[in-house]
């Protein structure tokens, strides 16, 4: 199998329910019996969204009116080796439908498995199964307030923290964190580790690691096993084209609204935003001035999800 892959590209749709189309391949097909999302191969002389308008109104009858770049994934079987360029689609026009006889569904973010779909696939499920608002905590005084709030927003059903206390030592910081493991053990809580990657340890089961900007223009590499969580802070096309060679599995881009640390000058607003997200193949969560209930007019705007601390840490 030498030579270019198969261009494939790959609609993933999404509803106000955060809710995933999916499509169940026919049993003769490659990879027959398993689901799939809506997509198919580029025809020549067609642009990359071209293909992905096409296929996905000839597999569904829904006509894309937004879409955004989500990630890339090569992948070889025994007998194919494809690219899939994988874009999510936030809004359209039309009711889904089976038009070529499949099956379709909308499936929970949380009932997508990796082994209901073909190995390729595999990253856009885990990638899917990220829930659309991250909190990021406020410094706090004294780490029985940092738990209390900890243990506020684990047992509201928050599924992803990003540790932040910039006002901690590396030792004190770790000493908290591995406090706030215990508190998340068991749970559906996920932590990002937010300190010098030499003190990240993969052993650490629930966690992943977040980049600040200055980390990330310090790293090399990936600082965390594939599996873990990597996340970056950006602030501009730079820093997340940087994000996105190192392998982040998503940015933070801020600041979209005001906060009061930004000069009006700084902000990125919603055309900002979309403008400097398109440019990558990652998902990128809006952060900065903004509030959960903003979540749809995010996503209109390229936004994977929403990321916050003040109205996020309620």
């Amino acid at each position: 199998m030498n030579g270019a892959p198969v261009h494939v590209m790959v609609a993933v749709v999404r509803n106000h329910r955060d809710q995933t189309l999916v499509a169940l391949r026919g049993k003769d097909s490659h990879q027959g019996g398993l689901w799939e999302f809506p997509g198919g191969k580029r025809e020549a002389g067609e642009s990359p969204l071209q293909a992905l308008h096409r296929e996905l109104h000839e597999e569904t009858g829904l006509r894309p009116l937004a879409s955004h770049p989500l990630c890339r994934v090569k992948h070889r079987y025994s007998d194919k080796y494809v690219l899939l360029d994988v874009h999510l689609v936030s809004r359209w026009s039309g009711e889904a439908r089976g038009r070529e006889g499949q099956q379709i569904a909308w499936r929970e973010r949380h009932h997508l498995r990796e082994a209901d779909f073909p190995a390729a696939n595999t990253p856009i499920v885990r990638l899917l199964r990220l829930p659309p608002a991250l909190s990021i905590t406020p410094q706090m005084p004294a780490e029985k307030d940092f738990l209390a709030l900890l243990r506020r927003q684990i047992e509201s059903g928050r599924e992803l923290i990003q540790v932040r206390q910039p006002q901690l030592s590396p030792e004190r910081y770790r000493r908290w964190f591995e406090a706030a493991l215990e508190l998340a053990a068991g749970s559906s809580t996920h932590l990002l580790f937010n300190n010098p990657p030499g003190r990240y340890d993969p052993a650490w089961s629930g966690c992943g690691f977040h980049a600040s900007g200055r980390v990330l223009a310090q790293l090399e590499a990936r600082p965390v096993p594939r599996g873990q969580w990597f996340s970056a802070s950006c602030h501009s096309l730079a820093e997340l084209r940087r994000a996105e060679a190192l392998g982040v599995d998503f940015a933070l881009l801020s600041p979209v609204a005001a906060t009061g640390k930004y000069a009006p000058g700084e902000l990125l607003g919603w055309r900002g935003f979309r403008r400097l997200a398109d440019q990558v193949e990652l998902p990128v969560f809006a952060l900065g001035g903004l509030h959960p209930a903003q979540a749809m007019l995010a996503r209109s705007h390229g936004a994977f999800g929403l990321a916050g601390i003040r109205n996020f840490c309620d």
